[in-house]
């Protein structure tokens, strides 16, 4: 693996990532005309929702790790749902389109391969190398729907609150608090889908379409490759589009799928081949079958 690529890429990226965020702080002041517009309790609250968010968004980027990683990627896009709510409500003026236009990209930014990988290897252990998978395309329209569904119960639950529909908006804002102890769990499944390179082997450490972490040791991988057409290799992608990377084994060995309705206690395959994801395809295959360097 060229450890120096990873070394230099690695810092640079964290610190792109810091100046995003640092940008969307510098961009909030942009939007105190229009929150002055809002009824007390809708602007104060979404005045309070943008700083907390925005704060840790920051402290994401001081001490990235996976958790880091969904949390960035959850609070980010959530500044922007709040500042696009804010600008449907108001005037939109110089100041608060560019606002807009900053936490979008600021969002779209968080969610790249690079940022991603960034995050996870820097929370790896000694050797470890992590390449972050790619997220299944039915299961990121999942996770998109119901982070909206969450978002809607919130900003219904605020301004049923600040409309005085008491006893409507505790309910609503019960099942919004509800969510929010369910789903950042499972969107944090997402940010720890990884192929990892260690001295020893291969692991694929992904219990989102594996029951159990699937470990190869050097001896017993053949070739990895890219993949660009079909084949006989067990998909273990989730069904992701694209260019892959296709780890073929010396002799056949096991892995266990994750559950599903049919088959609750999971199911156990016997692969000599197998395909994955990573979000940076070109770059697993050129650190994976580098000669090490001394």
């Amino acid at each position: 693996m060229k450890g120096e690529h990873v070394g230099k890429t690695t810092p640079a990226v964290v610190w792109a990532s810091r100046l995003s965020v640092i940008a969307t702080g510098l961009a909030v002041p942009l939007l105190n005309n229009a929150l002055r517009q809002m009824s007390s309790l809708t602007g104060i609250s979404s005045t309070v929702g943008i700083w907390l968010l925005w704060s840790i968004a920051l402290l994401c980027t001081l001490v990235p790790s996976s958790s880091a990683l969904t949390a960035i990627r959850l609070a980010l896009p959530t500044i922007f749902v709040i500042v696009a709510a804010v600008a449907i409500t108001s005037d939109i003026t110089s100041g608060v389109a560019a606002a807009l236009a900053i936490s979008l990209l600021s969002s779209l930014f968080i969610f790249s391969g690079d940022i991603g990988n960034s995050f996870v290897q820097l929370a790896a252990y000694g050797d470890e190398r992590r390449y972050l998978l790619r997220c299944p395309p039915a299961m990121l329209l999942v996770q998109i729907l119901s982070w909206l569904v969450w978002l809607a119960l919130a900003i219904v639950a605020i301004n049923l609150l600040a409309s005085d529909a008491a006893i409507i908006g505790a309910v609503v804002a019960i099942a919004a608090l509800l969510l929010t102890i369910v789903l950042p769990r499972r969107f944090h499944r997402f940010s720890r889908r990884w192929l990892v390179s260690v001295p020893a082997g291969l692991v694929i450490h992904d219990h989102v379409v594996l029951a159990e972490t699937a470990m190869f040791m050097n001896n017993a991988v053949v070739e990895i490759g890219i993949d660009l057409a079909p084949s006989e290799a067990a998909d273990l992608s989730g069904k992701c589009s694209g260019v892959g990377l296709l780890i073929t084994l010396k002799d056949f060995d096991t892995v266990v799928l994750a559950a599903t309705p049919k088959t609750p206690g999971g199911s156990a395959i016997h692969v000599k081949s197998m395909r994955v994801c990573p979000t940076r395809p070109g770059r697993a295959i050129t650190e994976l079958t580098s000669v090490p360097s001394a």
